[in-house]
């Protein structure tokens, strides 16, 4: 004979029986669905001082943006946005289609792209607007100026100095390198010298950061000789008869123009010339004539 229960004991069964473990199972699902199901619902935040990065054309160049980050408003699962990190995140805005000239730009979360996890999601972007100026790149030939320092050794002097390459590109905004016609090298120092060197692989200086060369470096060839002097010479010619003086200037190391005579020089004149002094064949590149003219 099959066993009847009442509604009653059938109540006892379910709820009295076991009431110890069936009490601990009701405040474990209690807490799970507290700790999963509650904190999903969704909550909103700010989140502060998030990088802007803006991508532009290789071809161009953004100017006049002070703007680096801004402050995000997010909704979505209070878990997850409490595990986001501010460092973490980056708002890229696209300017590829964008022609050079001053802009104003829209931020907002249709014409951005940030990395969010599922369930997060970015409802507003302070501020809403920003102006940047784009400007197309351009290269431009410049003369290369070394930077030199320094004092050559007792009576010798620095007589010059030549570039390889004497010119160089830099590229940066038209607006930026219009005004720019040389750049300097970086400190070539010549302490104590007494001849000549040359310095390799030299760098270049360009104050701006918006302006760089396309040439990492130059050679610089630096002349060092003995100290020079002026001496001034009267010399005597004749022509047709008449005896005349010429005032010869040169300019010349100063072991080689001392002991030089107003004998050592001729002076070449014609109809049709101005005078002009010949110097002695091992004096021949090695001294300066500055000046020739009758007395």
């Amino acid at each position: 004979m099959k066993d009847k229960f009442s509604l009653r004991q059938i109540l006892e069964r379910i709820f009295l029986r076991d009431w110890p473990l069936k009490l601990t199972a009701l405040i474990l699902a209690l807490g799970l669905w507290v700790n999963v199901g509650g904190l999903r619902s969704p909550i909103s935040k700010r989140i502060s001082n998030v990088q802007l990065s803006l991508s532009y054309p290789s071809d161009m160049e953004l100017l006049n943006t002070s703007v680096k980050e801004v402050d995000l408003i997010v909704t979505g699962d209070k878990n997850k946005i409490d595990k986001l990190r501010r460092e973490d995140l980056v708002v890229v805005l696209d300017l590829s289609n964008f022609k050079p000239g001053d802009r104003t730009l829209t931020l907002a979360p249709e014409n951005v792209t940030i990395e969010l996890p599922s369930g997060v999601k970015l409802e507003e972007i302070q501020p809403s607007k920003i102006s940047v100026r784009l400007e197309k790149l351009e290269e431009k030939e410049v003369s290369v100026k070394p930077e030199i320092e320094g004092t050559p050794a007792k009576d010798f002097e620095l007589y010059g100095f030549t570039v390889t390459p004497q010119k160089i590109l830099i590229r940066g905004p038209e607006s930026y390198i219009r005004s720019i016609d040389s750049v300097s090298t970086e400190k070539i120092n010549i302490d104590n010298r007494s001849e000549s060197f040359m310095a390799r692989g030299i760098g270049l200086n360009v104050i701006n950061p918006k302006v760089r060369p396309l040439e990492p470096s130059v050679d610089v060839y630096l002349i060092i000789g003995e100290k020079r002097i002026e001496r001034i010479f009267n010399v005597p010619y004749e022509e047709h008869g008449s005896r005349h003086v010429v005032i010869v200037s040169l300019f010349a190391p100063r072991s080689l123009i001392e002991n030089l005579k107003p004998e050592d020089l001729k002076i070449n004149k014609s109809h049709t010339q101005t005078p002009s002094v010949v110097l002695p064949d091992y004096l021949q590149e090695k001294i300066e004539v500055k000046s020739v003219k009758l007395r």
